[in-house]
């Protein structure tokens, strides 16, 4: 029994093993059988020329290896597998990826394996160096046989050339894709181009008078050269289009010339992107410019463009009298200027002189950002800058401009007009300056502000002028600057507005509408800083308020122009100094305002029945501010009852008067003779005066016996006997009413 379990366990032993043996053969065999190895990609090292005969395995070329080329209606086509690659490198003249000319025929490249890419590398001679290109896809033809080449499926395009400049000549040139006379390429899909040389550099490059590339998908491109730098580039009647996206980088690499982002130098080229733009520029040498437009440049997505250089900067620049730019879709702005004394740093430039209408329109949201660099002396920073025709063309949207100059004693300017300038959009501008002036609107043309307007200093500027809106006329031409004519939007403005005139009888007119109660002008009225003055017609309505701003005494100049407060309305003399609240005084002091004219036909004043004045006074020593309207005034008219609001008084915080007694049945606090608070005296010859006046009620608080204590006071105001000044008896404190027992 022994042996014969012997036996039996070891026939298992031998099966377990023999079944282990057939499951490891199993496994072999099926981890054995044959895979077809992927094709390899293939490398083909000589251009495409269009020419099939020349081209294709066996041919007159000699290709090895040669292309697949297949014929679509007599057009051959080259079937590229996915990861093959176009390689092309040599010293000599010119080296093509691809070349279609007169002597080729039209080409179609079959890219639609994915992973595809055309590569031309020029290198330097060993001996000698003449110039030259290196150019991934090349397509040039006469308008009689026009060529074309087209890209199926997505591809990437990359050119080196390695030479560089010498003896003042570019030897180097290095072109993604050219089209030249009427040859045109077309990309049926997504793009990636890359050129790098030390000499010009261009990832699209438009020549003649009717080339063409279409690039039907998202465009990502950078050019990297250490002289002028041009990456898109469209001359002639030349037009680039693209359906997608663009992502493009253009890069001065030390010591770089300068740098554009597109550049159409005809006004016939045009360059229009369907989709967003993201445009980054920076020039280590020179100049740059984000875009640089003589022709049409129109983005239908999202804009954001970055321009970053030493000398000047332009993040957009409409250089031509016939230029048309538009951005359908936000567009964000960056310019910043550089270490150099060379030129101005500005977010956008359009021009539009010399009988023309150069165009740009702004349809969605706007930013722009513009800084000038570390060191300049004469130059100036701009956020917008328009001599031609431009909009902010959509109401809802919000334009911000933001320029800042950090050193020297030039000037900032937010908005600077020669001819047409509208807005339908909002606008909010702030500006800073280092030791210049800064102007937040300068107009010598037409300039229509429809939405909400939005005017500041910036908190760290410390500029030794600052302005709000300056309206003067040009050499030939007469400038008007209207701001919420249409009424309903808030306006708010911080900077003095001035006006001007010129020997040759031209004027700059300021009509500036303040009325919704948020709405104010934190500034005085002036004559052109050369003295001459135009015209400002200012309404203050619907709670809306003129503050004046400046300390001793004040002095507006509204020249041929007019001053109207509405019902509700003030000139306030107060709220420049701060907020006056219990606890919380800010340091004033006491102004007297002069309202006048300079100009031969004076100015005309129109006081609405409750029209207010908000002043600062101090009864106990027979002081307060003053508001006079002065013999520039040719017309005066007072309605109704004009209204006077005191801000704060010391007596207010005087709490020796406090006590039961006051505090039931009130007091009153006297100046020991009238104070006149407004004049109108010398007003329209004499002959202005007022109905009547009232005082405004007040809240303020004080302490009583360790209690917070409200109490309500109201000036006491009257008339003078000729009805000409308001005068200030004192401050009257209400009672509670309440018993003392």
């Amino acid at each position: 029994m022994r042996k014969t379990q012997d036996k039996q366990g070891g026939a298992g032993a031998m099966l377990q093993a023999r079944k282990h043996e057939l499951a490891l053969s199993v496994a072999v065999a099926l981890t054995s059988v044959v895979v077809p190895a992927e094709a390899a990609a293939t490398v083909y090292t000589q251009p495409v020329t269009g020419v099939a005969s020349n081209d294709a395995p066996g041919g007159t070329g000699g290709y090895n290896p040669g292309y697949t080329i297949t014929s679509n209606g007599g057009t051959p086509t080259y079937v590229l597998a996915s990861g093959d690659s176009i390689n092309v490198e040599s010293a000599d003249t010119q080296v093509t990826g691809v070349s279609v000319t007169s002597s080729s025929s039209s080409t179609v490249i079959d890219a639609t394996a994915g992973n595809v890419s055309i590569n031309a590398t020029r290198d330097v001679p060993a001996t000698g160096t003449t110039g030259g290109s290196a150019v991934g896809i090349y397509a040039s033809s006469p308008q009689s046989d026009p060529k074309s080449v087209t890209v199926n499926g997505p591809i990437s395009v990359s050119v080196n050339d390695k030479n560089s400049k010498a003896n003042g000549s570019i030897y180097g040139n290095a072109y993604a894709l050219w089209a030249d006379d009427f040859a045109s390429i077309t990309i049926n899909g997504d793009t990636t181009l890359h050129a790098t040389t030390p000499g010009y550099g261009r990832v699209i490059y438009l020549t003649g008078n009717g080339s063409r590339i279409t690039i039907n998908g998202n465009l990502t491109a950078e050019s990297d050269s250490n002289n002028t730098n041009y990456a898109i580039m469209g001359d002639g009647r030349s037009i680039l289009r693209v359906s997608g996206n663009v992502d493009l980088t253009a890069s001065g690499i030390y010591p770089s010339d300068n740098v554009n982002g597109i550049w159409n130098p005809s006004v016939s080229a045009r360059t229009e992107i369907g989709g967003n733009l993201k445009l980054y520029a920076i020039a280590r040498g020179s100049t740059v410019m984000g875009i640089r437009n003589n022709g049409y440049i129109g983005v239908s997505g999202n804009a954001t463009i970055t321009a970053v250089g030493n000398r000047t900067a332009f993040g957009v620049n409409a250089g031509h009298r016939l230029s048309k730019t538009e951005f359908f879709g936000d567009a964000t702005i960056t310019a910043q200027g550089g270490l150099n004394i060379f030129g101005d740093t500005t977010g956008a430039y359009n021009y539009g002189g010399n009988g023309g209408n150069g165009y740009m329109r702004f349809d969605g949201n706007l930013t722009v950002t513009a800084t000038n660099g570390t060191f300049e002396g004469d130059s100036d920073v701009l956020g917008l800058d328009n001599n031609g025709r431009m909009t902010l063309a959509t109401a809802g949207t919000v334009a911000r401009l933001l320029p800042t100059g950090t050193k020297g004693t030039h000037s900032a300017y937010g908005i600077r007009n020669g001819m047409s300038f509208t807005a339908a959009s909002d606008v909010d501008i702030t500006v800073s300056e280092k030791a210049g002036a800064t102007y937040r609107v300068l107009n010598t043309g037409a300039a229509d502000f429809n939405g909400a307007l939005s005017i500041a200093k910036a908190a760290g500027s410390t500029a030794a002028s600052h302005y709000g809106v300056v309206t003067r006329p040009g050499a030939a031409s007469s400038a008007t600057t209207n701001i919420n004519q249409g009424g309903g939007h808030a306006v708010t403005i911080q900077g003095d507005v001035l006006t001007g005139s010129n020997s040759g009888g031209y004027t700059g007119t300021l009509n500036l509408k303040l009325d919704t109660s948020g709405s104010w002008l934190n500034g005085l009225v002036l004559a052109d800083t050369d003295g001459s003055v135009g015209a400002t017609n200012l309404v203050v309505n619907n709670g809306a308020r003129w503050i004046a701003n400046g300390s001793g005494a004040l002095a507006a100049d509204f020249g041929s122009g007019s001053l109207s407060v509405g019902s509700g309305s003030a000139i306030d003399l107060a709220a420049s100094w701060g907020t006056f609240a219990p606890g919380s005084v800010p340091a004033y002091s006491l102004r007297t305002l002069q309202v006048g004219s300079s100009a031969g036909s004076g100015a005309s004043v129109n006081l609405a029945d409750g029209a207010a004045f908000t002043l600062l006074s101090d009864v106990r020593n027979g002081t307060a501010d003053k508001l006079v309207f002065g013999s520039g005034v040719a017309s005066f008219t007072a309605q109704g009852t004009q209204n006077v609001r005191i801000a704060y008084d010391p007596v207010l915080d005087d709490t020796s008067w406090i006590n039961a007694g006051t505090l039931q049945k009130g007091t009153s606090i006297l100046s020991a003779s009238p104070i006149v608070i407004v004049d109108a005296s010398a007003a329209a010859s004499g002959t202005a005066s007022f109905l009547a006046a009232a005082g405004l009620s007040g809240q303020w608080s004080g302490t009583y016996q360790n209690a917070l204590v409200r109490f309500t006071y109201t000036p006491r105001v009257s008339l003078s006997a000729d009805r000409k000044q308001i005068l200030l008896g004192g401050i009257d404190i209400a009672g509670d009413g309440s018993s003392t027992s």
